[in-house]
C-alpha cells in the first residue's frame, strides 16, 4: 500500500509515525477540521456530502493512509497548508468520530436550525454531560444555551436538542466529568 502513496505522503506518515503517542490533540483537530470548512463537502456532520463519510474512517484506512489522503489529496479535495502536527490532530480527531474506545457524537437535523446531539460515551457512565454550540465571531464566540443532556442505554448514550440561532460553522462544546469534546458542525438554513 505505501508504493501507491506519493513521495510527499510517505514524508508525512513517516513523521505522523513519528509523533509520540498522544501527543495529537482531537480537539485542535475538530478546530482545524471547521476552520477549513471541511463541512461543505463532508456534510454537516461529516456523514458525507458531496465528499465521502469521514465517520467511521478508522475502519476504513489507516492513520498513516489518512494523513496521506489529507497532505496530497486527490481532486476534487483542495490541498491545504497544514503542518505535520496539525494532520496529526485531524487525524487524531477523525479516528475518534466513531470509535468505540473514545466518546463520539453525531447531529440528526429535526428542523433547519434544530438539532438532536447524540452522545456515544464509553467505559463508566457519567454523571451528567452538557452542550454548548458556540459560534466564532470575530474575535469572540457567540454561545447558545447550555443544554443539559439527558441519559439512555444504561448512561452510555447521552441525547438533548440543540437550537442554533443562526447558519454558518459552529462548534459544540460537550463536556462530562471532566472531559471536553469539541464537535464542529456548519448549520445550513435547510438540512
Amino acid at each position: 500500500m505505501i508504493r501507491e502513496l506519493a513521495g510527499g505522503a510517505l514524508l508525512v506518515a513517516c513523521c505522523l509515525a513519528a509523533t509520540p503517542a498522544g501527543a495529537a490533540d482531537a480537539n485542535a483537530g475538530a478546530a482545524l477540521v471547521q476552520a477549513n470548512g471541511c463541512t461543505g463537502c463532508h456534510g454537516a456532520t461529516l456523514h458525507g456530502g458531496i465528499g465521502p463519510s469521514l465517520v467511521g474512517i478508522k475502519s476504513r484506512l489507516s492513520a498513516a493512509r489518512i494523513a496521506a489522503a489529507i497532505a496530497q489529496p486527490v481532486a476534487p479535495m483542495p490541498k491545504f497548508p497544514l503542518d505535520t502536527m496539525q494532520i496529526a490532530d485531524i487525524v487524531a480527531y477523525l479516528s475518534a468520530l466513531d470509535s468505540g474506545t473514545r466518546p463520539s457524537a453525531s447531529l440528526r437535523f429535526t428542523k433547519p436550525l434544530s438539532a438532536v446531539l447524540t452522545v456515544r460515551v464509553p467505559g463508566t457512565p457519567p454523571a451528567r454531560v452538557t452542550a454548548v454550540p458556540a459560534m466564532q465571531m470575530g474575535d469572540g464566540e457567540m454561545d447558545a444555551s447550555t443544554v443539559t443532556l439527558r441519559p439512555s442505554a444504561g448512561g452510555h448514550v447521552w441525547q438533548g436538542t440543540l437550537v442554533f440561532t443562526m447558519s454558518g460553522a459552529w462548534k459544540i462544546d460537550v463536556t462530562y466529568d471532566g472531559h471536553h469534546l469539541t464537535v464542529p458542525v456548519n448549520v445550513a438554513g435547510s438540512q
